[in-house]
């Protein structure tokens, strides 16, 4: 049996309208509220998003994104979510994260599976521009990878590994000599992090400069929901939680 084309138009039409009104009734509201409460209650660091809004065909742009501390801010890279509607109506949560203007520098994927939950990221020098109220600033460049896994909402007793490397560029502005020493005697930072039931194991920070060279003596362990410690806060004038 052939489908008439006026039928087909009209299945065509209320398909869109009912895309456009989707679109419309979406909460975006609530989802930037979400995401800045979670990071929050997560890492003693202030996050704004600017707009939460929809991408064609089916995703959700962040724009204006912002992570600051008391004397920091860092301007994060607009970000795309990509959602897989197949998965979501077979019960399944498929997501994947993207810099917007540049997918190389950023590709991150979420995936729920009958109570269970993982997380992959991958940083290829993503640029995140980080100022100072001491009028100077400069650009960080993050490269690493990161999995993290977890059951239910249980997400402070996961499990996971990851590794990072921080470049920085030359410290710009007027009043460089207010800059934190730390930032300015070293321009690289290596990290190599483990997480297992919820406790973060550092086994590896390395920083270096042009004449300077710093290796944490020891490893490190702090609860994921505790806050970072005053020994590695200091290192980005982080307060303590």
């Amino acid at each position: 049996m052939k489908i008439r084309p006026p039928f087909l138009g009209s299945f065509i039409l209320g398909l869109v309208l009912f895309y456009l009104f989707f679109l419309w009734q979406f909460p975006y509201a609530q989802v930037r509220k979400a995401m800045v409460q979670a990071f929050e209650e997560t890492v003693p660091l202030t996050l704004s998003i600017g707009q939460v809004g929809p991408s064609f065909p089916a995703n959700l742009r962040i724009e204006n994104i912002r992570v600051s501390s008391d004397s920091l801010s860092f301007r994060v890279p607009d970000l795309t979510l990509h959602f897989s509607l197949l998965s979501f109506l077979t019960g399944k949560t498929h997501l994947a994260i993207r810099d917007s203007k540049n997918s190389s520098r950023l590709e991150g994927r979420f995936r729920q599976e009958k109570n269970k939950n993982r997380l992959n990221l991958q940083l290829n020098q993503m640029e995140v521009k980080t100022q100072s109220s001491k009028e100077f600033s400069f650009l960080l460049k993050l490269s690493g990878e990161a999995s993290f896994q977890w059951e239910g909402e249980n997400w402070e007793k996961g499990n996971g590994q990851a590794w990072a490397l921080l470049e920085r560029s030359e410290i710009q502005g007027a009043q460089i000599s207010q800059a934190h020493p730390l930032l300015a005697l070293f321009d690289t930072l290596r990290a190599e992090l483990q997480l297992k039931e919820g406790i973060i194991q550092v086994k590896r920070l390395e920083a270096s400069g042009k004449d300077t060279r710093f290796s944490l003596p020891k490893d490190l362990q702090f609860p994921i929901k505790g806050g970072i410690p005053p020994d590695l806060g200091i290192l980005f004038q982080l307060p303590p939680k």
